[in-house]
């Protein structure tokens, strides 16, 4: 077992690191923490990041792409201000759902731009009455003449309000069996029209999350991704990899947290000693300091299984359940650190509380994770 980078992967996180420093935060700092960034910047940033090849990680060099390990795209999302980050996951894996069903004519056509950086894209999959269970799907698709046409509702698509390209996930109706026969369509918001909104989060608020509404929307044939009914191997294939992902971002917030809890506790006194020599405090910053490598090691085991080929669910489900509620652990622990300081909004921690708690419920919430572990260890499904 070898717990260390490679060359290259050190090289990946230190060109990140100067490219965040760069060309990330001087941008967030300019804008409204409690505001969406306007898409002509998010277009700036992504255009800044996918030189690092994050936009098309996923994707092989041959087809356009920079085929990153997913060990490698875990570096870039542990590195990232998951703010970027988490709108970044949603456009990258959409582009890997494109790569794995599209056809060449849709690739040529959606990909090279959305690799580029140059339009942004989300799949649209959850909807008002369908979280967790992606089978459940409302959303209609129904034959016309040369189009599909798409009606229903979709909440809590990354880049929503701000998307070039959506992959909707939406039912053709049941086979013989009664089975719902999910299937991926392309939607380009300039050729086939639709309404979307805003929706204000407690964190991660510049990020654009939105709802879409689609109200008889003619879309192309063509833009049919894979075959009817086959929309849930292409989601699960992305999730698996999305889960370590979201706990890095975990990770990045924890190891901030405690970088700035170490600070202040060696600078801040009372009794006449720095709050660091008192036993508790030093409590509170091991328990801080030991989420964070035991999430850092899950994520990367998950990633490093895929990178092998390996199918990990359990793994997967580990990570993103145990990073996401240490993060929430860790945040709040900083807080408890810093004192009165750290409930004003002077301080960072009250955000990063905030963002953290956003990571529990996005792709698979804590409580439907530990039923897919339940399910890895005793072979029952506690839901189909």
């Amino acid at each position: 077992m070898d717990f260390e980078w490679n060359d290259t992967e050190r090289m990946l996180a230190e060109t990140a690191k100067r490219v965040v420093a760069r060309d990330v935060e001087p941008v967030l700092a300019k804008h409204p923490p409690d505001r969406a960034l306007p898409k002509s910047v998010m277009l700036d940033l992504y255009r800044a990041i996918a030189d690092l090849g994050y936009t098309g990680a996923r994707i092989p060099e041959a087809e356009g792409g920079s085929g990153l390990s997913y060990v490698m795209l875990g570096i870039l999302n542990e590195t990232l201000p998951p703010v970027l980050a988490f709108s970044l996951l949603g456009h990258e894996s959409t582009t890997k759902r494109i790569q794995m069903g599209g056809t060449p004519e849709q690739k040529a056509r959606f990909l090279p731009d959305l690799i580029a950086g140059k339009k942004l894209a989300g799949t649209a999959a959850s909807e008002p009455n369908v979280g967790s269970d992606p089978r459940g799907i409302e959303t209609t698709a129904v034959a016309d003449g040369g189009h599909y046409v798409l009606n229903g509702t979709k909440l809590w698509i990354s880049n929503g309000p701000i998307l070039d390209v959506t992959m909707v996930v939406a039912s053709l109706g049941r086979d013989a069996s009664g089975r719902n026969l999910i299937s991926r369509f392309l939607v380009d918001r300039e050729e086939s029209p639709f309404e979307s909104r805003e929706i204000p989060t407690i964190g991660l608020q510049q990020g654009p999350l939105g709802e879409l509404h689609f109200r008889d929307c003619r879309v192309p044939k063509a833009n049919m991704i894979g075959e009817a009914g086959d929309a849930h191997h292409s989601l699960t294939f992305t999730w698996l990899a999305n889960r370590p992902n979201i706990g890095l971002f975990g990770v990045h917030l924890m190891q901030k947290a405690l970088d700035t809890s170490i600070a202040h506790t060696k600078q801040r006194s009372q009794f006449g000693s720095p709050l660091a020599r008192f036993q508790l405090v030093q409590e509170m910053l091991a328990e801080m300091s030991t989420s964070i490598d035991a999430s850092r090691l899950l994520c990367y085991r998950a990633l490093a299984l895929l990178d092998r080929g390996v199918w990990c669910h359990r793994e997967s489900s580990v990570a993103k359940l145990f990073a996401t509620e240490a993060a929430v652990r860790v945040t709040n622990l900083a807080i408890q650190v810093h004192g009165a300081y750290g409930l004003t909004k002077e301080a960072p921690l009250e955000s990063w509380a905030r963002d953290a708690r956003m990571l529990t419920i996005p792709d698979g919430t804590t409580q439907i994770h530990q039923l897919i572990i339940g399910r890895e260890l005793v072979g029952l499904r506690a839901f189909s």
